[in-house]
């Protein structure tokens, strides 16, 4: 027995697995543009900046959450694309539990990402457009959700040494 399948295996199941963080952090932008900004209407992508309480402004701000929104479609592409080339080139099928834990880790590298970068560092806008008050348990909840998924990838790494968990 050679080293190289088990390299190659391993190489494989790593794309796989960025590809998972890659779509959990594009696919939670959307989400967050979907139902923050659109349902919800906490706020829009920099309504910190241009104040979306006129017409011109509101158009700023969808014109902005668009734009982001197509950016992290093509995002979440990538990740996909990165996982359906992972597992096409693998005999056995990838486990789900590590890649679902990887997800969660991506869903909650964005929500950081959200709100070091742009409610903090960039000020583009704030969890609630009130202000910066629940910015911190933004974040708190963001470490959590990352937490969660790396407990998940875990949990799923240990039953499947050598083999798959089958269906999720």
């Amino acid at each position: 027995m050679t080293s190289t399948p088990t390299g190659v295996s391993r190489g494989r199941s790593t794309r796989a697995l960025v590809g998972a963080g890659v779509f959990g952090f594009g696919v939670s932008a959307l989400v967050d543009v979907l139902l923050l900004h659109h349902v919800l209407q906490w706020h829009h992508l920099v309504s910190a900046r241009v104040s979306p309480n006129t017409v011109d402004g509101l158009r700023t701000n969808l014109l902005a959450d668009g734009l982001f929104s197509l950016v992290m479609l093509a995002v979440a592409g990538v990740g996909v694309g990165l996982m359906w080339r992972a597992e096409r080139r693998t005999a056995a099928p990838l486990a789900v539990r590590p890649l679902a834990g990887v997800v969660l880790v991506g869903v909650g590298l964005f929500d950081l990402f959200d709100v070091v970068v742009d409610h903090t560092l960039l000020g583009l806008h704030h969890a609630l457009s009130q202000g910066g008050t629940y910015d911190p348990y933004w974040a708190l909840v963001s470490l959590g959700i990352v937490a969660l998924g790396v407990l998940v990838y875990r949990s799923g790494r240990n039953s499947t040494r050598g083999g798959t968990d089958g269906p999720a």
